[in-house]
């Protein structure tokens, strides 16, 4: 959520919420909500979340489930039939997950629209 990103950079600054609600010119109660995701955020409110936090609205923008490079990334080479079975498995494991929309569901789509996009890319 970005509350908890926006949270996290007021923190990170030992900022209160009472100081940044007054660099926007609100109220600390009006500020809260944002954290707290009961307010929605406006360009506006980025802009000058941006600027207070010094970093860049990207980053104000990022979730808590952006993924990260992993420490360890095999370089050799991987037969096509590994990568099949390795889908297949996935595809078991989501089979048995509750039909019910995940949080993680936008994050797998995300990698499979990536991957889609590369494997075009292979001769």
């Amino acid at each position: 959520m970005p509350g908890t990103i926006i949270k996290k950079n007021r923190e990170a600054k030992n900022f209160t919420q009472d100081y940044v609600a007054r660099q926007m010119n609100m109220s600390q109660n009006a500020y809260s909500k944002i954290e707290n995701g009961n307010t929605q955020l406006t360009v506006h409110h980025l802009k000058e979340l941006s600027r207070i936090f010094e970093v860049s609205i990207l980053d104000l923008l990022r979730d808590d489930f952006e993924i990260h490079r992993p420490n360890h990334i095999v370089t050799e080479s991987v037969s096509k039939e590994h990568i099949l079975m390795m889908l297949g498995s996935l595809k078991t494991k989501l089979e048995s997950k509750h039909p019910m929309k995940h949080d993680f569901y936008p994050v797998l789509m995300s990698i499979c629209q990536t991957l889609d996009s590369t494997i075009d890319q292979v001769h």
